[in-house]
């Protein structure tokens, strides 16, 4: 179904994140799924149209598709490799100066990069504001699909028992820092880099091994931390099938033309504050997402346990880091909070003022979309420090 006409979608009282424990399965049955069949055959007949999802929902923002008058856009497929025989891309999503060229060595770079599942396009209500500053103040806006996600290439992940934490991360690193090489000219100190959820964690242990490609790294609600304070309760079934690498968009696949009915469970709940056509293009960019063939979603069993818990805790190496870091949680966040305090006051301990620590209001897990306004200045109030 295009933007145009809007379904009834969005009936459901607006929920915050939990952490992926699972929940009985009564009550995933007995949940509402408000897309229609006719609108659920809809778009699975556009399933392997990914980038029209995209284009869709890009297209609300107004500067979208030619720009206007200080921004100049451009979707972008940067070339990378894992090895030589597998060559693929990184989709960008890039905004820059008008006047300017994409590759001009002489502006600033912020780099938006997603977490688990989602990809560039859930960064939405941020793209605006943000551009409309960088684009006054000599910034490019880079916001990218991670190898394997979105709206990148989507070659098989090496899932294996044998599998290392190294050679799990280095599938995402080794291609993130080809991208940084082709698409950031600056020095370090010129580059932002502005991280959600697992995006934010990989993007760290990136920040370890390449410290030469950013200097500040902003991590909103990130992912493998530290174990929790509690434990989490994760039904017997959710584990086993956790622990076996069963993806979580195993079943709107599987779903054939009843998976965008699915997800919009899913949808329905987490975007209920959006506008009408916002909920309706997020909705269809979501359900292309998680209906395109399997890649980098299963690195999640690898990294973390079943209830969100850190397999390789980021807090037992928070030393490494190489760059100054901003935490940014939101008020009703499911990731662990405490934990990432503690990170931010080791690491004042050791250099003083390299981290901040941040909580937006009003917002869980998402708080980009939860609360885009004050997460948008906290954003500009990092850009302002290269001023």
């Amino acid at each position: 179904m295009r933007c145009g006409t809007l379904p009834r979608l969005y009936r459901s009282s607006y929920r915050r994140s939990t952490a992926p424990a699972g929940v009985p399965l009564t009550k995933i049955f007995s949940n509402s799924f408000p897309r229609s069949f006719i609108d659920s055959l809809s778009d699975y007949k556009d399933r392997l149209q990914l980038d029209k999802f995209q284009h869709e929902l890009l297209s609300l923002l107004s500067f979208f598709p030619d720009g206007d008058d200080t921004r100049k856009v451009q979707i972008l497929k940067v070339p990378v490799y894992r090895i030589p025989s597998e060559t693929g891309f990184i989709n960008e999503l890039c905004i820059y100066p008008k006047g300017k060229s994409h590759d001009d060595p002489n502006l600033k770079h912020l780099v938006l990069v997603h977490g688990y599942g989602a990809g560039l396009g859930f960064f939405l209500k941020n793209l605006d504001r943000i551009s409309e500053y960088g684009c006054s103040n000599g910034w490019m806006i880079h916001a990218i699909d991670l190898y394997g996600y979105g709206c990148s290439s989507r070659p098989q992940f090496p899932c294996s028992e044998s599998l290392t934490s190294s050679v799990v991360t280095e599938w995402f690193t080794d291609t993130l820092r080809q991208w940084f090489e082709k698409r950031v000219s600056s020095p370090r100190d010129d580059t932002l880099v502005v991280a959600h959820s697992m995006g934010a964690y990989l993007c760290a242990l990136f920040n370890m091994h390449h410290p030469e490609f950013f200097d500040r790294l902003v991590m909103c609600s990130p992912a493998g931390i530290s174990a929790p304070e509690s434990d989490i309760p994760v039904p017997t079934w959710f584990n086993y099938l956790w622990n076996k690498n069963v993806s979580p968009f195993f079943i709107v696949r599987y779903a054939s033309i009843l998976g965008s009915m699915l997800v919009s469970g899913w949808t329905s709940r987490r975007f209920a504050r959006l506008t009408p056509s916002e909920q309706e293009a997020l909705h269809r960019y979501a359900y292309g997402i998680f209906n395109a063939p399997g890649s980098g979603e299963y690195v999640l069993n690898y990294l973390l346990a079943a209830g969100g818990i850190p397999r390789y805790p980021l807090r037992d190496a928070i030393q490494k880091l190489k760059c100054e870091v901003c935490w940014i949680y939101g008020e009703d966040d499911w990731m662990d909070v405490h934990g990432g305090r503690r990170c931010h006051e080791l690491m004042n301990k050791v250099s003083n003022d390299s981290s901040e620590y941040h909580v937006v209001p009003n917002s869980g897990h998402h708080l980009y979309l939860d609360n885009h306004l004050v997460f948008n200045g906290l954003v500009i109030s990092q850009m302002k420090k290269y001023n």
